[in-house]
């Protein structure tokens, strides 16, 4: 297969690093692009060789691996419009990872001189690619628990500066201030109490300026081959994670302020189906890059669906007129495992329990609330086995008397009966408490007093209009606990003190998602059995019509055979 100019400045026009560039210029980089391609399980270029190339995948997919005790280990898979190879002619180092052709692919390649010559001058290209390498690098560096396997990091960035240096405007003027008071402090007074405030104030501001440091820098905007990734964290407070998949995305538009364009920073809206998911990405560091790469990968989802789209329809037809054929699966909305989940399999008290199917999750309050109520049965527990204890090695006296055994263990049996039985009942009460999505896509939140009255409230997770969570104050946020807030309608449901709120509003949001996907495909399902049946009376009518073709046509050959046969007797005659 040969590219030809046009199809290659087509295809750069599409990629965000390229999208600023006019096209006179395109054609000149096509021009200077190498096209090869490589069979599936073929290397492109092995860990550790001197970089000289940089590559965009015009068709097909690779695998990114390395080694690592002597095993290999996958790190990420591209598919067509990502490109590599760029951090070793930035850097100057060798391939830090080894690529291998997943299928059979073709390549637009720079050689380093062209790749050098692109960035010369074309700067914003460079500003691209760095920005791009830093991210993987970041994302192989992190940690990030809820990330999948099959997850691909494309860009980790973080709110533009300008943010930060308006926020330290505030500590600077109180440490502005406290030079002020320690000045006149030395010019007038004697008394140590100006020295006091004035350091005091120095002190708080010093504090004030490394929260606010640390503050920002926790704070990441996240965008993987799957979703759209909000993290933030304020320090010793409150922490969240909001994010939207792909699939779920209409639109998204940056939005900037005269300072923005010229610094380089804006707010990135993000739209989805429900609008519950809906994402508003605020002071983002290159806001243009952020969004071009989102759009490239949404053109991706798309055509992967609309790929499955039209096997689905293949199929159908083949259905109606009789023809076998392989099954289409439809896309699966997964919702993602956290990491607590594996370590909850054997806890006695679990706060989140999904069924066999997947279909219901449980979530209890934080073992925390448990406790408040618990901890002095608990003692009382305790106290009963340390008398137990300790009467069994002095000869069951106790406050100097000597009680009968039969009526010491009478007295310590009554004794743990009631303490047990108050913690018995604290627990199940606990137990009882449960906020739950249902397998028929409803909402539930239900109270009920042991031996008591049951309270229980629930609202369909299709009428949802909005959906929060919080972890207010330190203890929250250590022990990760918070409450969820669901708007529905008219009506409100509040999860207090679940255990790991994020993670609740994900299931909620990514059920509510999966409503939504359903009723697409069942509309398009409905949409295609209509045609199959049009397709199938149109296949009907037409073999009935050729029926009767081949009748008359019999027909009229019978008719002329007996004509022939009547003058063939009149000639005779």
């Amino acid at each position: 297969m040969t590219i030809s100019t046009e199809e290659r400045v087509q295809f750069l026009r599409q990629r965000p690093m390229f999208q600023e560039i006019e096209d006179e210029w395109l054609y000149q980089i096509a021009g200077r692009m190498k096209e090869f391609t490589r069979r599936s399980g073929e290397l492109v270029f092995s860990e550790g060789e001197k970089g000289s190339v940089f590559y965009l995948i015009y068709d097909g997919a690779v695998r990114v691996w390395t080694i690592e005790d002597k095993q290999e280990r996958e790190l990420e898979i591209l598919e067509t419009g990502d490109k590599f190879g760029e951090g070793s002619l930035l850097t100057g180092h060798r391939r830090n990872a080894s690529i291998t052709a997943l299928e059979d692919s073709i390549f637009l390649a720079l050689p380093v001189q062209d790749f050098d010559w692109v960035l010369d001058n074309f700067p914003q290209v460079e500003t691209y690619l760095v920005t791009l390498m830093e991210s993987r690098q970041q994302a192989r560096d992190m940690y990030f628990p809820w990330l999948h396997q099959e997850e691909v990091v494309y860009i980790i960035t973080r709110r533009h500066p300008v943010r930060l240096w308006l926020e330290l405007l505030k500590p600077a003027g109180v440490m502005a201030l406290s030079g002020l008071v320690l000045y006149l402090a030395s010019r007038t007074a004697v008394e140590i109490v100006p020295y006091i405030i004035g350091f005091t104030l120095l002190f708080v501001s010093i504090i004030w300026i490394i929260w606010e440091v640390i503050d920002w820098g926790n704070d990441y905007f996240i965008l993987t081959n799957q979703r759209i990734v909000w993290l933030e964290q304020v320090l010793f407070s409150a922490a969240s994670r909001r994010e939207a998949p792909l699939s779920a995305v209409q639109s998204v538009d940056v939005k900037t302020t005269q300072l923005g364009r010229i610094l380089g920073y804006g707010d990135v809206l993000v739209r989805t189906f429900t609008g519950t998911g809906s994402l508003r990405l605020t002071n983002v560091d290159k806001p243009k890059q952020f969004k071009g790469e989102i759009e490239e990968l949404l053109i991706r989802v798309r055509r992967k669906t609309q790929v499955v789209e039209d096997k689905r329809l293949r199929q159908a037809i083949r259905e109606s007129l009789g023809m076998e054929g392989n099954a289409v699966k439809d896309p699966v909305f997964h919702t993602p495992v956290p990491e607590e989940e594996h370590a909850q399999k054997w806890a006695v008290l679990r706060t989140r329990e999904v069924s066999s199917d997947g279909k219901t999750i449980t979530y209890h309050r934080h073992w925390w609330v448990l406790l408040k109520k618990t901890w002095l049965p608990l003692l009382g527990v305790i106290g009963v086995i340390a008398v137990w204890v300790y009467a069994v090695f002095h000869g069951y006296v106790l406050l100097g008397f000597n009680l009968p055994v039969l009526s010491f263990y009478l007295l310590w049996f009554v004794a743990l009966l009631s303490v047990g039985g108050i913690l018995a009942y604290h627990y199940q009460d606990w137990k009882n408490d449960i906020y739950m999505i249902n397998k028929d896509d409803m909402l539930i939140d239900s109270e009920k007093k042991p031996f008591g009255e049951e309270i229980s409230r629930s609202a369909p997770i299709k009428n949802i209009i909005s959906l929060e969570h919080n972890r207010k104050g330190i203890l929250r946020l250590l022990l990760n606990f918070g409450m969820v807030r669901v708007v529905v309608a008219d009506a409100t449901l509040t999860f207090y003190d679940v255990h790991n709120p994020a993670q609740v509003q994900q299931d909620i949001y990514y059920r509510q998602e999966q409503i939504k996907i359903r009723a697409e495909q069942d509309e398009k399902r409905g949409d295609q059995e209509h045609f199959s049946k049009w397709l199938r009376a149109y296949h009907e009518v037409w073999e009935e019509e050729q029926r009767h073709k081949d009748t008359r046509f019999m027909a009229d050959e019978v008719d002329e055979e007996d004509f022939e046969d009547f003058d063939l007797d009149l000639d005779e005659f």
